[in-house]
């Protein structure tokens, strides 16, 4: 018989799986730490293009009623908000947004569901979404227009056009997918089709669904904004950035608006990545394990 003369790693003596874990730990960062790095990345990225703005627009390579420097447009990001206009504008963005959200998940999560649970209602729908969801919904707006005016309801069916179909599509692909022998334990256990589905479809279905709605909320706002800024309305950050444009002599507004309609949608994507967290906890523990 052959004898290994081989001795332990100093560091894995008496204990190998101990000093694996040390280096795997320094190998891998917490999720904490790779939450800081990209904060700080993301940071620096921001401090080094408001400093190129700043130094393109000061030195005059482009004249700042182009391009007014990064300082201005900051400061201007402030004082906006003590506009009574803005305020009121950044109210009726939210709500528009908000509303248009909600209306497209009740509309999508039963349909996806209800053509999730059919193998050929799966395949016939899959291919009609594929069909329509490419078309651009800001292509919609002259005819929406014509049809409901320049006011909420139009914002609203265009936002919903838009939004409706990451939530379906995630919503059927969660609800086809979903663990089949779980289903098959629960029919055996004498639990009917509708129990079946709410206590083993949708939980199961439940992250893809998460998923579509922060995937839809950002197109919500995105369209909302668009929509202010190509249609015009009396209200919304897109038409207050639309107004300050028409003036000629605002354009720090221009730049300030936009700065804060970006603003918006890295908040509302922070709290909607934050709710997916915190409720499906569980799964990113499984994936993990």
């Amino acid at each position: 018989m052959i004898m290994s003369t081989e001795r332990p790693q100093a560091g894995t003596r008496g204990n190998g799986s101990r000093g694996t874990r040390k280096a795997a730990g320094r190998s891998n960062p917490s999720g904490g730490t790779r939450k800081r790095n990209r904060i700080l990345a993301g940071t620096a990225g921001v401090i080094g293009l408001g400093l190129v703005i700043e130094v393109v627009s000061r030195a005059g390579l482009v004249h700042p009623d182009f391009l007014p420097p990064f300082s201005t447009v900051l400061r201007e990001s402030v004082l906006i908000w003590g506009r009574e206009d803005f305020r009121s504008d950044v109210l009726s963005t939210l709500s528009s947004y908000l509303l248009g959200l909600g209306l497209s998940a009740l509309i999508a999560v039963p349909l996806g569901v209800l053509f999730g649970l059919s193998d050929k209602a799966y395949r016939a729908c899959r291919a009609v979404v594929e069909l329509i969801r490419p078309i651009p919904p800001v292509a919609l707006i002259p005819l929406v227009v014509l049809v409901f005016g320049n006011g909420l309801q139009m914002k609203l069916v265009i936002v919903i056009f838009a939004a409706v179909w990451p939530i379906l599509f995630n919503t059927m692909y969660g609800v086809h997918d979903v663990d089949k022998q779980g289903k098959e334990m629960a029919r055996s256990f004498g639990v009917g089709p509708a129990g079946v589905t709410r206590r083993v479809v949708l939980p199961g279905a439940a992250p893809f669904i998460a998923t579509g709605i922060r995937v839809s909320s950002s197109i919500a706002l995105i369209v909302v904004i668009t929509v202010e800024l190509i249609a015009g309305g009396a209200e919304g950050v897109g038409a207050f950035i639309a107004r300050s444009r028409a003036s000629g002599t605002e354009v720090e507004l221009v730049y300030a608006g936009t700065l804060m309609a970006g603003l918006l949608g890295l908040v509302m994507n922070m709290i909607m990545n934050a709710a997916e967290r915190r409720w499906f906890a569980w799964q990113t523990t499984t994936k993990g394990a």
